[in-house]
């Protein structure tokens, strides 16, 4: 069995100002090894756990004053229920504007959630931002098929 879970890291919005951005490099798509090495007895429904890579996707933040961060999850026809997304903030990339919470899992959903926050002024900003990805629920019980979703970052702020 071969699980390839495939996100469209992209739709983001910039709300009140023109001056604010969000940019986003998704990287890759995120390919999940096949449970069929670790199942060694009949019966038995293998659950897993599969988190990408630190930096599988890269966010670059320009904004004035204050900012926030939502994530929420847009799912798709071919997204099963059973399968949980979370993302967490892995680093503080790079430049001189602050950078806090979003460090630890944070599970999406269909409903916005605010995901991280920073200060900037107008000479500052935040590149290289990393984002990590962890899905549970992939289990033996699940068709074999391709799943996708796509999930969406929204800037908000001053």
């Amino acid at each position: 069995m071969k699980y390839t879970i495939a996100f469209c890291i992209a739709s983001l919005y910039a709300f009140a100002s023109s001056a604010q951005t969000i940019s986003i490099n998704s990287g890759t798509t995120w390919s999940i090894p096949t449970l069929s090495s670790t199942i060694t007895k009949a019966g038995k429904n293998y659950e897993h756990v599969e988190t990408s890579s630190a930096s599988q996707t890269l966010l670059k933040v320009n904004a004035l004053i204050g900012w926030s961060i939502s994530a929420h999850l847009s799912t798709t026809s071919n997204w099963d229920s059973s399968l949980k997304l979370y993302v967490q903030r892995t680093g503080n990339g790079t430049g001189i504007a602050i950078v806090s919470g979003g460090t630890t899992y944070m599970q999406l959903s269909s409903t916005p959630q605010v995901f991280f926050t920073g200060l900037l002024n107008l000479l500052a900003h935040r590149d290289n931002i990393p984002i990590q990805y962890k899905i549970e629920g992939l289990s033996v019980m699940l068709p074999v098929k391709t799943y996708t979703t796509t999930v969406t970052y929204t800037i908000s702020g001053l």
